[in-house]
């Protein structure tokens, strides 16, 4: 049987009908009107066919399974003008809405849907527009509320689901590595989501694009208690397009038993007792942890929303980072983002998620941001540059996709150890701290209470706490500790880098909401980063504090 997105969106014989019948009624919402309302100035839909496959297995054995597909179709409506609608304000009934298509879509049902989203989303949009233009005056040098571009016009193409029996087999191996030490850990367990199909928008501008989803995505994990109530996980990530990208299964179960082991060997390691003030050099993913949780912020450039808090009435005033003009990197350092720079990952594409062409957008020069990732929302002296994503019902903002960070110049490893060692002395200490991988927050919430973030002032970024803390010390010996945390960390680290060494690359699944607490262990928008190891010059650790109550009294199932 022919799979439903392969029939209608064939290459050589597309079938139209639902995006006819889109269109149609498209042309009918033309006709809304409510008395004294302000006029429907645009309205976008889009249509989203997935295959889509979600796979959990733990100790060797299945734990869920589906394999639903996902047709979904998504309404944005805007009433006012661009210089002022109904957008950008706190609250979730603002005129985007996405609701669910039958198994096997008519165009009539289509039109239903679509008919009955669209009245929805229109008297949304009006009464949130009521709401803002009553607690909200625009300033004089306010930029708008959308940039008009016109008709855009794309075919890029479709997405196909592969090799699910192959992948079922390998995630239930894969998890299986962990079942020898069943009775010491509380999580052993591979994540499995996969996705392909695709996105046709199209728009009362005359738009019509269709563009590709095709995704990939395992993630490992595993959690163990220490007696004294320290949950210690750790996590490994493979996101790509297609699942013949993968490592093979015996490259990627020896990185699984590695980490197992090390994690299990962790657990019997001393505890950070102290306060730890001084150098911290970063090594490879906890490197680009770094960037991705304090630089990335300071480059996405989406006003936020004015908030509102329905609950007391307070209108609040929308806070961020973001700033052209700010140095957020040392001298000669540069940043740049270009989604088709790597075609081959699942977070590339030719036409973002509204349709703009994606551009390759030098972000830092010399240190110094110089421009922004944008959507179609305007900010004051910058335009739109091809970097929204976003999916059905939200509103899409400018995110990174494939970042590159780029330092001035790069020295040895022992280049970077000795300067270390030597920066550690002047705080009157004999070893170097080295920090090789960050936490993650979507590993750490399954099957725990403890959220590894925390609230901040507009400067304090969030950086999850190490998985592990390494003393290096000058005779090449190390020490390693556990439990330790960062204590309120700046944006202004970065500012801070002393030296930068190997360049490196990885992926990271970044959340549409922008808030990372929230994401399960496959979720988010597959995001490639290249970044160099760093030497930070001052870093605050200090003990995290475990609890023995947290310890279960019953130990988890024995290993088979």
């Amino acid at each position: 049987m022919i799979p439903l997105v392969a029939a209608l969106f064939a290459a050589q014989a597309q079938d139209e009908a639902l995006v006819d019948a889109l269109k149609a009624e498209m042309e009918r919402a033309g006709e809304l009107k409510l008395p004294e309302a302000p006029p429907l100035y645009a309205l976008r839909y889009r249509l989203a066919m997935l295959d889509q496959r979600d796979l959990v297995a733990q100790f060797g054995e299945v734990l869920a399974e589906d394999a639903t597909p996902y047709h979904g179709l998504g309404v944005e409506l805007r009433v006012g003008s661009p210089q002022y609608d109904n957008t950008g304000f706190g609250g979730w009934e603002n005129g985007f809405v996405r609701g669910s298509l039958a198994a096997d879509p008519t165009p009539h049902e289509t039109r239903q849907t679509a008919w009955r989203l669209t009245d929805r989303a229109y008297k949304e949009a009006v009464e949130q527009h009521a709401r803002k233009s009553a607690q909200f005056t625009a300033p004089d040098d306010y930029p708008g509320d959308w940039v008009v571009m016109g008709p855009l016009t794309a075919d890029d193409g479709w997405g196909e689901l592969s090799g699910a029996d192959d992948l079922k087999a390998r995630v239930i191996a894969l998890s299986d590595v962990f079942t020898p030490v069943g009775h010491e850990l509380l999580v052993g367990r591979v994540v499995l989501g996969q996705e392909a199909g695709g996105v046709v928008l199209v728009d009362t501008d005359g738009s019509r694009v269709r563009r590709p989803l095709e995704e990939t995505t395992l993630r490992a994990m595993a959690h163990l208690r220490t007696d004294d109530g320290h949950l210690l996980t750790d996590s490994r990530l493979w996101s790509v397009r297609q699942p013949s990208q993968l490592p093979s299964e015996a490259e990627m179960r020896a990185e699984l038993e590695a980490m197992r082991d090390a994690l299990v060997a962790r657990a019997d390691r001393d505890v950070l007792a102290d306060e730890y003030v001084g150098p911290v050099l970063f090594e490879g993913p906890a490197a680009l942890d770094v960037f991705r949780y304090l630089l990335v912020p300071q480059l996405e450039g989406t006003p936020s929303e004015v908030p509102f808090d329905s609950w007391f009435g307070d209108l609040g005033e929308a806070k961020s980072p973001v700033r052209v003009g700010r140095r957020v990197l040392p001298e000669g350092w540069a940043a740049h983002d270009d989604p088709t720079a790597h075609p081959e990952h699942p977070s590339s594409y030719v036409h973002d998620w509204e349709g703009t062409p994606a551009k390759d957008v030098h972000l830092v020069e010399d240190g110094i941001v110089r421009d922004l990732l944008m959507s179609r929302v305007p900010r004051k002296g910058l335009e739109p540059n091809g970097h929204a994503r976003g999916f059905l019902g939200f509103r899409a903002s400018g995110r990174v996709t494939q970042l590159e960070v780029t330092p001035k110049k790069a020295a040895s490893h022992g280049k970077i150890v000795k300067k270390g060692l030597k920066m550690a002395a002047a705080y009157g200490r004999d070893h170097l701290v080295v920090i090789r991988r960050l936490e993650e927050d979507a590993v750490r919430s399954v099957d725990a209470t403890t959220s590894i973030f925390s609230m901040g002032d507009d400067d304090a970024l969030r950086l999850p706490p190490p998985v592990e803390v390494v003393k290096v010390f000058a005779d090449g010996h190390e020490e390693v500790l556990r439990g330790a945390r960062f204590a309120s960390v700046q944006r202004f680290v970065l500012r801070d880098i002393a030296l930068a060494g190997e360049q490196r690359e990885g992926t990271f699944m970044a959340p549409i909401s922008g808030d990372y607490s929230d994401l399960s262990p496959t979720e988010g928008m597959p995001t490639w980063i290249s970044a160099p190891d760093i030497l930070v010059r001052e870093i605050e650790l200090v003990p995290a504090g475990g609890d023995p109550r947290d310890r279960p009294v019953l130990t988890p199932r024995a290993a088979k």
